[in-house]
């Protein structure tokens, strides 16, 4: 009795998903700059904006917070 991997059916259309958003990201980025459009993105932590010319503008700094509950394996949830 062999056992199915449900996760790799989806393979290939994941895969193609992750390409066509890599894609559609990297052609609204062209045309923003075409446009001279500001870029906003955030890189290691650091909201960025990069403007028309070039130019870097720290805009601010995103603090990542911890959970409230850690989850371990066994534990019930309730829902209401």
């Amino acid at each position: 009795m062999s056992v199915k991997k449900i996760f790799r059916q989806d393979y290939g259309q994941t895969k193609l998903l992750v390409k066509a958003g890599t894609v559609s990201g990297h052609n609204a980025v062209r045309r923003s700059k075409a446009l001279d459009l500001t870029i906003t993105y955030i890189e290691d932590g650091i909201v960025y904006e990069e403007l028309p010319d070039g130019t870097k503008k720290q805009v601010r700094i995103v603090e990542r917070k911890e959970p409230a509950i850690v989850l371990t394996k066994g534990m019930v949830l309730h829902g209401k």
